[in-house]
């Protein structure tokens, strides 16, 4: 059965985290996830906000609702360090823990790690060895806190093109190099049929290295229908295939939020 989680930053992003949550959670929607701990988007841009963990665990139990992940480190926000660069490692191990620590306030068990933007005079082979010693390093933090850090590549065709990790080959052998059952892979089903499509084939081919997905249609990251990729069908698939975890709905409505969320709730996953 398809199971669906929704990303409340593009939703309802004109109203308090608070109000967000009780929106998803009279929606029928049983989990969620969000960016950054210290920043909020409010519909143009973020903002410097650094969320209330403890109001977040209590709206959890209030509505029964699991938090799914949230950003660790990404150029944007959370820690804003990257993997590739081997002079930030000290302070993403410095900063893991205290991030694990929110996460299991809010029982979080996932956390979303970026590779950070090219760094200029980097040699691919520098960057990707930096990458996997880093994750390496986290992973054993990761595995004693029965945490997963799940890695996103993104397009660097269209929406982020200083980023590093764009290919999800490149993704995978990381992760086998880092051979942790805790380091896992954040497939974004957008960013990568901009990139490569073959999205099922690939799928088959690499879930035991997949720890999560992200849906939104393509083009322009709205609804994930109508577009050029038929959703339904692909999420099944991959149901079908023996993947167990949420399909992260991240895009960016072109409706009223609440009638977006139910209409693709209905295709998706059923009433």
């Amino acid at each position: 059965m398809v199971q669906l989680s929704v990303c409340i930053e593009p939703f309802f992003s004109d109203l308090p985290y608070a109000e967000r949550l009780k929106r998803i959670a009279g929606l029928g929607f049983k989990a969620y996830e969000f960016w950054f701990h210290d920043k909020r988007f409010d519909g143009k841009g973020l903002v410097a906000e650094t969320k209330d963990f403890d109001q977040i665990a209590e709206l959890n139990s209030k509505y029964g609702l699991v938090a799914n992940d949230f950003v660790f480190n990404h150029p944007d926000g959370g820690v804003v360090a990257s993997l590739i660069d081997k002079g930030d490692r000290a302070k993403l191990l410095d900063s893991v823990e205290g991030m694990i620590a929110l996460a299991k306030k809010i029982g979080c068990r996932k956390l979303i790690s970026g590779s950070g933007n090219k760094v200029p005079g980097l040699r691919r082979e520098d960057a990707l060895e930096s990458m996997t010693e880093g994750l390496s390093l986290l992973a054993k933090v990761c595995e004693k806190e029965d945490i997963t850090l799940i890695v996103e590549p993104f397009n660097s065709r269209v929406d982020h093109p200083d980023y590093f990790l764009d290919n999800p080959e490149t993704c995978v052998e990381v992760l086998r190099a880092v051979g942790s059952p805790n380091v896992k892979m954040l497939f974004d089903i957008y960013h990568m049929q901009i990139m490569y499509g073959n999205i099922l084939s690939f799928v088959k081919a690499n879930l035991d290295f997949i720890g999560h997905f992200h849906v939104a249609g393509i083009q322009g990251r709205h609804e994930p229908f109508p577009c050029e990729l038929d959703f339904a069908f692909i999420l099944n698939t991959i149901d079908a295939m023996g993947y167990s975890g949420y399909f992260g709905l991240e895009y960016w409505p072109s409706t009223d939020a609440g009638k977006s969320l139910a209409d693709t709730k209905k295709l998706l996953a059923g009433p």
